[in-house]
């Protein structure tokens, strides 16, 4: 049976037309295995990367880009959260924070106080894969959907 994490359950149960699920075994739910194992191209991968400022104050934002692509952290993250320090959330923290888990975590079903960033080349594929809140489900969708649904902000985040 298809397992939907709570997270993300309503959300896709009230857009189910713009939202297909995928079944997947969760030594392949990695954004490289999974491409690898199912066939996909790694650059309709869209990972969520969840990033803790820690100055002047502490929250977490989620970034989404390709996944052959790489964050700049340093300068385009923290820019876009308006903060002096930023660092990769951990594992634990990520969990606690997103309530799901991590290598499955998805940009749809986040509490509202962390807000969502794609880079620009996102919105240039057809479609995406993005996590479904856990290791063995993936959710398909287009770009507009993804912005539409996460609530983001498009901006240069590469």
């Amino acid at each position: 049976m298809l397992e939907i994490h709570k997270t993300v359950a309503k959300l896709y149960e009230d857009n189910k037309e713009y939202l297909e699920i995928f079944e997947c075994l969760d030594e392949f739910s990695d954004t490289e295995n999974f491409c690898n194992h199912y066939g996909f191209d790694i650059e309709d991968s869209c990972n969520a990367i969840l990033i803790k400022a820690k100055k002047p104050v502490e929250f977490y934002a989620m970034f989404c880009l390709l996944g052959a692509s790489r964050l700049d952290v340093n300068h385009k993250a923290k820019e876009a959260m308006g903060a002096k320090r930023v660092s990769f959330a951990s594992r634990d923290e990520a969990e606690l924070v997103t309530k799901q888990i991590y290598g499955g975590i998805s940009p749809l079903g986040l509490p509202e106080n962390i807000k969502v960033f794609i880079d620009k080349n996102v919105i240039e594929r057809e479609k995406l894969f993005i996590g479904a809140g856990n290791r063995v489900s993936k959710f398909f969708l287009s770009p507009e959907t993804l912005i539409k649904l996460s609530n983001a902000e498009v901006l240069d985040l590469t």
